[in-house]
Parts: C-alpha cells; sequence; structure tokens
C-alpha cells in the first residue's frame, strides 16, 4: 500500500483575528494606568522590587553560562 501523506492547513494570525489579544493588552494597560494614578509611590516601589528581581535572574543566568563554559 502507499504510504498517505497528509498537509497540515497553514494558520494565518494564529488561527484567529487577533480582537482577543488586543483587548487583554487594552486592559491589561488600563489597570496598570488605573494602578499608577491611584498609588503613585506604590506603583514606583513595585517597579524597582521587579527590576531588582530581574536583575538577580540575569545574575544568575550569566554565572550559570560562565559556569558552564568553563566545564566544557
Amino acid at each position: 500500500m502507499a504510504r498517505r501523506t497528509t498537509m497540515m492547513q497553514p494558520m494565518i494570525n494564529g488561527g484567529g483575528s487577533g480582537t482577543g489579544r488586543r483587548v487583554l493588552t487594552v486592559v491589561v494597560v488600563l489597570v496598570l494606568v488605573a494602578l499608577v494614578l491611584r498609588d503613585p509611590i506604590g506603583a514606583a516601589h513595585t517597579v524597582q522590587l521587579l527590576a531588582e528581581w530581574a536583575g538577580d535572574a540575569l545574575d544568575a543566568l550569566g554565572k550559570f553560562g560562565s559556569a558552564l563554559s568553563r566545564t566544557s
């Protein structure tokens, strides 16, 4: 018997129109703006903590990569 090949249909725009993603983005931006307007000092403190955490994560990844390159 001959082997049967199947063709996958290409997904255009991720399979949807993308309006859900746009709506979610707008809602997130509006919530962030509302939080900043309600408590700017708290929002600034939160951003500082997130930036510090991101910096620590990048440092850890750099140390990990450096340790991997030394063992090879």
